[in-house]
């Protein structure tokens, strides 16, 4: 088994959150491993040991949960062929939703085991008449790099920061319940993703009804830690240091388009990934 080895804080942390030992980490990786040669369709020749460990992570060792997340995430282009279809980051579709920064997850995290960040910035899809499904499908190219990269996403979760800013009906009457549904499906049961915290900045009037839609697929513990704060940075600077944020939203760490371009580069350079993982084949 080839993977990064964990600092000792977070190590501290997935033996506390995700049941992980060194003992079990190992046991449960065999297992799924011989499982997963047992099941060619699914791509087991191809699928490298830290893709695995994230899953086990996402799935907090439990096998059997893990082993159903794995087959959903493979049946995800007949699910959801809309966030799926297309995932070459050279095309020319895909390289204007790059350029717009919709989804940023930050370079730093508050601590050495606190979860990952991720800016996302609804409002631009306007810039070119896009539609909920382009961001979502930024999105999960994105976390896909998450779940092969970043130990403190997979064992820590992810923080969502939502900026609303210039959102607009038209994006806002697109999330409906059978879209919220689908879209929570393939997050949380395909795609081993732990949201631990959504911060809601800059809410248009008329945003309850989407939020009343997004808390139906939200777990009893999630629905308690959505906060709301528009335009109060001050008081979303309690939870989430300026040092993480870009200096748009009053941090200290580089702007916007650094984070962009740092996106947009790193979604390139994992291009051989995504042709190789295209769901649809």
């Amino acid at each position: 088994m080839e993977i990064r080895p964990l600092s000792d804080a977070l190590r501290k942390r997935a033996r506390e959150e995700i049941n992980e030992n060194p003992e079990t980490l190992v046991s449960n990786f065999n297992e799924l491993r011989e499982w997963l040669n047992e099941h060619p369709q699914l791509k087991s020749e191809i699928i490298s040991d830290q893709w695995l460990v994230a899953f086990l992570r996402g799935s907090k060792h439990n096998l059997e949960k893990c082993k159903s997340k794995i087959e959903r995430y493979y049946t995800l282009s007949t699910a959801a062929p809309e966030l799926y279809a297309n995932r070459d980051p050279l095309d020319p579709q895909i390289q204007e939703l790059l350029k717009l920064g919709l989804f940023l997850p930050l370079k730093k995290c508050a601590s050495e085991d606190s979860p990952r960040i991720v800016l996302v910035r609804m409002g631009e899809l306007n810039k070119v008449h896009g539609r909920l499904s382009d961001i979502c499908k930024i999105g999960f190219m994105i976390a896909e790099i998450l779940l092969l990269e970043d130990d403190n996403f997979t064992i820590c979760g992810e923080e969502l920061v939502s900026d609303l800013k210039d959102t607009g009906f038209g994006l806002i009457r697109q999330w409906t319940p059978a879209y919220a549904r689908k879209l929570f499906m393939c997050f949380e049961n395909a795609l081993t993703i732990r949201m631990t915290r959504i911060n809601v900045l800059n809410a248009p009037i008329g945003m309850k009804t989407a939020v009343a839609i997004f808390k139906l697929f939200l777990k009893e513990k999630l629905k308690k830690r959505i906060y709301v704060y528009n335009e109060d940075y001050e008081e979303m600077f309690k939870y989430i240091p300026k040092s993480l944020l870009p200096k748009e939203y009053g941090g200290t760490e580089g702007t916007l388009q650094d984070l962009t371009d740092h996106w947009k580069n790193k979604v390139e350079s994992y291009r051989s990934w995504y042709l190789r993982e295209n769901l649809k084949d």
